[in-house]
């Protein structure tokens, strides 16, 4: 079994490409950065810092890893879709969006050494924008009409060491690989000629990040603590530019090595608390340092992003063999609150959301399969901005096999 999700794990991770979005957000630095987590974080608002790996693996913070059992071998994968409505101006778009969403395989090494691999979305391109420009020195205007497409996959390979029975440590060392487009097409006028402009960043970088779990029962409660960061990291690629005119004949090209892409400084702290396996509260905090830090198509400046989450996972009843299904669910619920570091003017693009899902025991075996849903709301109508409304649903398969175990008899 082992060998064959290794194989799995190889052959899907080539075809695995991040997740796409329908944001006009997305045309600044990277793209729309995705957070981590599988799909049982994303039923609890995207919460985890403090949460350890058990039946289902949590990336959120490598130091979890510790958590995995010691006989089991953790494969797990997932979708997402996500219907949205876009609007600004009295203007709408509806649609429906979705693909593969995340893989990963989770051990352990010993009683203190835990490690995990993977393939995860880092970040997602997606928009189509026009832009009334004016001719320099004169009344003459043209249209710029803006598409991209695209997106960064990161492929992780973690690794956690229980330093004792309270405190854990790890670390994700990731490549991050894949492209980022936009089209950029000059609509003939009197003055301006027809052109189309294609920027291609292909990306191929390493990226890291640390964390640290502490834990320490109180009475019938347990409690914990994490913490996880990850430095400003520059993201290497090779950058090309292409310039076609209306007959799209190649009039100009370059290519070059480039840094330009940045990931500021990600700071987040969390909490959590147990009681057994009936009730777990978790609250997290996020700040990234994106003030600062420059683009070339950025004007104004950015903000720093702050990003609130709490969930919550519970089960109703006792679990029991007797018990009919619904009744041996795992619970969840979540909110969360994000200023991104966009800001136009005096408004600032922000995120805030509510989910609610269930962890569904697969009969006869220690798997389970995680749903979700999320309903939010991403930027503003203020200013002639766009708004996006959105139902996000997850779909997560853990697979538990039991592993490592020696023979005695033959």
């Amino acid at each position: 079994m082992k060998h064959l999700l290794l194989v799995l794990l190889v052959f899907v991770s080539i075809y695995v490409g991040a997740q796409t979005t329908v944001s006009p957000y997305s045309i600044f630095g990277p793209g729309e950065l995705q957070n981590k987590g599988f799909s049982r974080s994303g039923s609890m608002g995207g919460t985890g810092i403090a949460l350890k790996s058990g039946n289902n693996l949590n990336n959120i913070n490598p130091a979890s890893y510790t958590g995995i059992d010691s006989l089991r071998l953790i494969f797990e994968f997932g979708v997402k879709g996500k219907y949205y409505d876009l609007s600004s101006s009295g203007k709408s778009n509806t649609g429906y969006t979705g693909n593969f969403n995340y893989m990963a395989l989770g051990w352990r090494y010993t009683n203190w050494f835990a490690g995990s691999l993977g393939v995860v979305p880092f970040s997602s391109v997606g928009y189509s924008v026009s832009k009334t420009n004016y001719v320099e020195g004169k009344n003459e205007q043209f249209i710029s009409e803006y598409v991209g497409s695209g997106g960064i996959s990161q492929a992780y390979f973690g690794n956690a060491i229980k330093i004792n029975k309270n405190l854990s440590i790890g670390i994700n060392a990731s490549y991050l690989f894949g492209s980022l487009t936009q089209e950029e097409n000059l609509i003939a006028t009197g003055v301006v000629p027809s052109y189309q402009i294609v920027r291609q960043d292909f990306l191929k970088s390493f990226y890291f990040d640390y964390g640290i779990q502490y834990s320490f029962p109180v009475k019938k409660w347990n409690y914990s603590f994490g913490v996880t960061f990850s430095n400003q990291q520059n993201l290497k690629s090779s950058h090309l530019l292409k310039v076609y005119d209306a007959n799209y004949s190649l009039v100009d090209y370059d290519e070059y090595d480039s840094d330009y892409l940045k990931v500021p400084t990600k700071i987040g702290i969390g909490i959590g608390i147990y009681n057994s396996d009936r009730l777990t509260f978790l609250a997290d905090y996020n700040f990234q340092k994106w003030s600062g830090v420059e683009y070339p198509i950025q004007l104004s400046d950015f903000k720093d992003s702050h990003r609130f989450s709490v969930g919550s996972e519970f089960r109703l009843w006792e679990n029991r063999i007797t018990n009919r299904g619904y009744k041996n669910w795992v619970y969840r619920l979540g909110l969360s609150y994000e200023t991104s570091y966009l800001n136009f003017g005096s408004k600032t693009i922000s995120n805030k959301s509510v989910s609610f899902g269930a962890g569904v025991p697969v009969p006869g075996r220690i798997s389970n399969v995680n749903w979700g849903v999320e309903i939010g709301s991403n930027g503003t109508l203020s200013n002639q901005l766009i708004k996006e409304n959105y139902i996000l649903f997850h779909l997560g398969f853990s697979l538990n096999e039991i592993a490592f175990l020696k023979r005695r008899y033959d």
